[in-house]
């Protein structure tokens, strides 16, 4: 089984000359279907860069990084999950749940009918029409989960995707997490600087200075 992702000595620098920043360096991983992984390691040792290398969101400065799975076009075949708010705000639930899925060139009935079965999925049907204002912390994240859902994707990325919430909540998402990739069928893989969110999947990366120890 070839891998969805693979990356042999993959580097990102930010910058040139004595002000360059070296956010990831030296890498080399896979990621097969079925990876369940966590990524921890401090603020600022390269987890964001390093996922969005993995997403297709960021392209590396030496190094290479292919998606043999996914016949190397990793868009529309990733779903990310961010750490801050995600959600825009003119747009209600079930819009911005519908709204990656429209740019991907769904009709919007198409686009509307995967997003309501996604939030009824994940029991969030009763917000479908609400705003991202009135919707809680913990809600919101969810929704966020709801919209890689509906996109169907064979690998999962969520960057510290509890960070803001209580333990209970983390929980939640954690979990929900986990069944939407098992779901889809789909790779997971979680930055987080919270142990009991690393706990729940079955294998660890961390990051120390832009190293990677898989």
């Amino acid at each position: 089984m070839n891998a969805l992702v693979s990356c042999q000595d993959l580097a990102r620098v930010y910058g040139r000359g004595p002000d360059a920043v070296v956010a990831v360096h030296g890498i080399t991983c896979e990621l097969r279907s079925g990876d369940r992984l966590a990524i921890t390691g401090p603020s600022g040792s390269g987890k964001t860069t390093l996922l969005h290398l993995l997403a297709g969101l960021d392209r590396p400065t030496a190094g290479w990084i292919t998606w043999p799975e996914l016949n190397d076009h990793p868009r529309g075949r990733v779903g990310v999950v961010f750490q801050g708010p995600s959600l825009l705000p003119p747009l209600d639930v079930a819009q911005n749940v519908a709204l990656p899925l429209l740019i991907a060139g769904l009709s919007e009935s198409a686009a509307r009918e995967r997003a309501l079965l996604a939030l009824a999925a994940i029991g969030l049907a009763e917000v479908a029409g609400s705003l991202p204002e009135e919707l809680s912390g913990g809600q919101a994240q969810r929704v966020a989960v709801a919209r890689v859902l509906a996109g169907e994707p064979r690998l999962v990325i969520a960057d510290e995707p509890t960070a803001q919430l209580d333990a209970g909540l983390a929980r939640q998402v954690a979990d929900l997490l986990n069944g939407v990739a098992s779901r889809l069928n789909a790779a997971l893989v979680i930055a987080t600087h919270d142990p009991m969110v690393a706990a729940r999947l079955p294998k660890t990366w961390t990051m120390t200075d832009g190293t990677l120890s898989c």
